[in-house]
């Protein structure tokens, strides 16, 4: 067993205790659990015990301290939390039936999550409910996915790269790999090739992006050694020639080095190639400029989806401004058409939902005077986090295109003029939003006006002025504490509110 469990921690913790190994009944007995779950515990020990060289445990049978040593060592480098869910289980599977270093079966998936022959038909069932990736079994591999190698190690990598935001199941697949490899090792490793990244391209690579590529290339590699794979059966020569001219698949071989010194692993050519391939469309999410005809033609596109954004959202803007937003969406549309043509990058992280932008995408692509250009450059339309990124950046742009609304506010005071360039540089240096201050002397200041309703904050000593508007009253002795007050009252009285509510 590769991992553990709470169960399975008490099962060694109270074995230990004990000279001979009671039967399966006194032992369910003592640790309040079924009799069918002792079973299970006790082949896991002896699965653990097995790759140890070490003799089987068996009832009414002495333990000696080489079988309770080995065990404690195994449950000292598992992960403490032990609890996963149904769909953590299934990421997990899905890496494993993708690239396979072993024969998975129903007992194997059992032995290696620690639950019931039905929980993991359960799983298995809920996979086979999808129309691509569902598994298939036969007695001589077990549990597959009839699908291109290509597309299997892209379906590996997107489900490791979501397995980044879940800690605990990420430490469960790590330890679940022959030699039980660190999750800090991992770390470091990744750590490494984000140096080189950035010291080659001047640029940076988030961790899990980094993290990702590390663990991918030691899986990848350990299923290239049993299953191998030539550059052939990823790529054409084409793709290959232009590959190994990238800036990035010199940071690949260079990092290879340093994860085979690591790791007991080769990675072969034709795994660099993917790696390379993977770096790339991060570069890309990055990159300002290309030569590519593709990339002309994505030009193209985006014009045609602003345009068609521009009249459904009702947004107006000058031509600068909407050059500037036709080439981040040209940027952002990069990335997406590499997903496409390598089918390399399906996960998006940190992603910010606005329906009614996401509707106007959506609407402005089903409008586009050019179909056929996207047809042809997205066969198969944006994926639903795609559209997403569209309408952040348009949700972006319409946030900059909002003309900024000062805070008005009067002073009425008779305050000396050093007190009064105080309260001046409080306001417009230190305030949470822009403010426009006026000053007016207390004592030739007209109590009759109607000037003093149009202003959105009055601040005075005095509290003979009439008005309907917020009031901040000057104390008598200035201090720290009153000028805080002063920015919260500031910061709580919004100018585009009362804007709305004057409509």
């Amino acid at each position: 067993m590769q991992v553990s469990n709470m169960n399975y921690a008490k099962f060694i913790n109270y074995i230990a205790t004990q000279e001979l190994l009671p039967n399966v009944q006194t032992m369910a007995n003592r640790l309040n659990l079924s009799s069918r779950k002792i079973y299970y515990l006790l082949q896991a020990a002896n699965s653990d015990l097995r790759s140890s060289n070490q003799p089987f445990l068996v009832p009414s049978t002495k333990i000696s301290d080489s079988q309770i040593s080995v065990l404690k060592n195994k449950l000292s480098h598992a992960p403490s939390d032990e609890y996963l869910t149904s769909y953590e289980r299934q990421q997990i599977m899905d890496i494993c039936i993708a690239l396979p270093l072993k024969k998975w079966t129903l007992s194997a998936f059992q032995s290696l999550f620690d639950v019931s022959r039905n929980t993991v038909l359960r799983d298995i069932a809920d996979l086979k409910k999808r129309k691509k990736f569902r598994p298939e079994f036969s007695k001589k591999n077990g549990f597959e996915f009839k699908e291109p190698r290509y597309d299997l190690l892209v379906h590996a990598y997107n489900s490791l790269m979501l397995l980044q935001s879940h800690r605990n199941p990420l430490n469960y697949f790590i330890h679940s790999l022959d030699g039980e490899p660190s999750h800090s090792k991992f770390l470091l490793v990744s750590e490494k090739l984000k140096n080189m990244y950035k010291d080659s391209l001047e640029k940076s690579i988030s961790i899990s992006n980094a993290l990702t590529l590390t663990i991918f290339s030691v899986v990848s590699s350990m299923y290239s050694s049993h299953h191998p794979i030539t550059e052939e059966m990823l790529f054409n020569d084409s793709d290959i020639t232009s590959f190994t001219k990238r800036r990035e698949h010199n940071i690949i071989q260079d990092y290879a080095l340093v994860a085979e010194t690591n790791f007991p692993i080769h990675i072969p050519t034709s795994v660099k190639l993917f790696l390379t391939l993977q770096l790339l469309s991060v570069t890309k999410e990055q990159d300002d400029h290309f030569s590519s005809h593709s990339f002309q033609d994505l030009l193209i596109l985006s014009e045609h989806i602003v345009d068609a954004f521009m009249t459904i959202s009702h947004i107006t803007s000058k031509n600068t401004e909407r050059k500037i937003l036709i080439r981040e969406i040209q940027t952002q549309l990069k990335p997406f058409w590499y997903a496409v043509r390598y089918q390399n990058i399906t996960v998006y992280e940190y992603l910010y939902h606005e329906p009614l932008f996401e509707k106007y995408v959506v609407e402005s692509l089903n409008q586009l005077t050019d179909s056929a250009l996207y047809n042809h450059l997205f066969p198969y339309g944006l994926l639903p986090d795609q559209i997403s990124v569209l309408a952040m950046i348009f949700y972006n742009f319409s946030l900059s295109q909002q003309k900024e609304t000062k805070l008005n506010i009067l002073m009425v005071t008779s305050l000396p003029i050093y007190s009064q360039n105080l309260f001046k540089t409080v306001i417009e240096k230190h305030s949470t939003v822009p403010c426009a201050l006026t000053i007016q002397a207390l004592n030739s200041f007209d109590n009759s006006s109607n000037n003093v309703n149009q202003f959105d904050l009055i601040i005075t000593e005095s509290t003979e002025i009439s008005t309907k508007q917020p009031t901040f009253l000057i104390d008598s002795e200035l201090k720290e504490s009153e000028f805080d007050r002063l920015k919260t009252v500031i910061s709580q009285i919004n100018p585009m509110e009362k804007i709305t509510n004057d409509k």
